[in-house]
């Protein structure tokens, strides 16, 4: 039987019990169904308290394997750091394999700000808080061959693996 099959027949026996307070065989049900009740409640609360564990358990797990998958990750990079700068010491542009191409591959320009108060104004939004820099609008003008004062453009590599 259920908790709430119990919770409802307690109810019902409660109010018989009221009509006529007296029927003995009435007071012992009543006090059979309270001893299932409460077996019943206590074994609900160690339902409760067994699944509140392993919630926990899980949770520590979680945390475990963050921290495991972060460190891989890591490595990882470090790794692929390395190999990276090998390449370029070495100035290996491609490197082909059976399974694997590695290549250094140029990445598009970027825009690396020297001293911002050299950088024309009309290469800054304005009609914000702080004035954003344009940075599309300054490789565009340095792909046109326009030398803009106090920036200066970057064309890096990275390691490319296909």
């Amino acid at each position: 039987m259920k908790l709430y099959e119990l919770s409802e027949q307690y109810e019902i026996l409660l109010e018989m019990a009221s009509e006529d307070p007296d029927n003995e065989q009435l007071q012992e049900y009543l006090s059979g169904i309270e001893g299932k009740i409460e077996e019943k409640v206590e074994n609900t609360v160690k339902v409760i308290r067994s699944l509140e564990a392993q919630a926990q358990a899980i949770q520590a797990e979680e945390v475990r394997l963050q921290a495991r998958r972060t460190a891989i990750e890591n490595n990882a990079q470090r790794i692929k750091d390395n190999l990276e700068n090998v390449m370029k010491r070495m100035e290996l542009e491609k490197v082909k394999g059976e399974l694997f191409t590695v290549s250094l591959q140029t990445n598009p320009p970027k825009v690396a700000v020297i001293d911002e108060f050299l950088i024309p104004q009309k290469y800054f939004v304005t009609p914000q808080p702080v004035p954003k820099l344009q940075k599309k609008e300054i490789i565009e003008a340095w792909k046109a061959g326009k030398d803009i004062p106090g920036i200066q453009v970057v064309q890096e590599k990275s390691l490319r693996v296909r």
